[in-house]
């Protein structure tokens, strides 16, 4: 069960009103905000042309936003994490009571994958564990 501060609930309502989104979860980091938002519900948190989303983004100030459609089955969520990335392998692997979501990106899209600074890949990693209690890792293929 994931526990909501005080500061997650306010960024939560906030969102909501100004996209019309139903946020499922929200993750405040050093990288950023992402939330976790009800399946479907996609096009409701962008708006026409981006507009919700601008409009949250200039709310939240300099921090990057990140909007993930909630799935409740692993690969289905790693598969969101990433998108509109094209993933060309995904493996779930378990060992030691640990599960890794291994995913293969193009060379190519290695950049967008990772983010500015390696903050997507990071705030992915943190949603994935604590929505999963699951580890992230990326590869490359040329």
């Amino acid at each position: 069960m994931i526990t909501l501060s005080n500061d997650d609930m306010k960024c939560i309502a906030l969102f909501e009103s100004m996209t019309g989104a139903i946020v499922k979860d929200c993750l405040i980091g050093d990288d950023g905000i992402a939330f976790v938002i009800k399946e479907g519900e996609m096009g409701r948190a962008i708006g026409k042309g981006g507009s919700a989303l601008e409009r949250a983004r200039k709310a939240f100030g300099s921090k990057p936003i990140y909007v993930v459609e909630n799935a409740e089955d692993l690969r289905d969520f790693v598969v969101n994490l990433l998108k509109p990335i094209p993933i060309s392998n995904l493996n779930i692997q378990e060992k030691d009571n640990a599960r890794t979501a291994v995913v293969t990106v193009d060379a190519r899209d290695r950049g967008a994958a990772i983010g500015k600074g390696g903050e997507r890949i990071k705030m992915h990693k943190a949603l994935l564990q604590r929505r999963f209690g699951a580890d992230l890792r990326l590869v490359t293929k040329d």
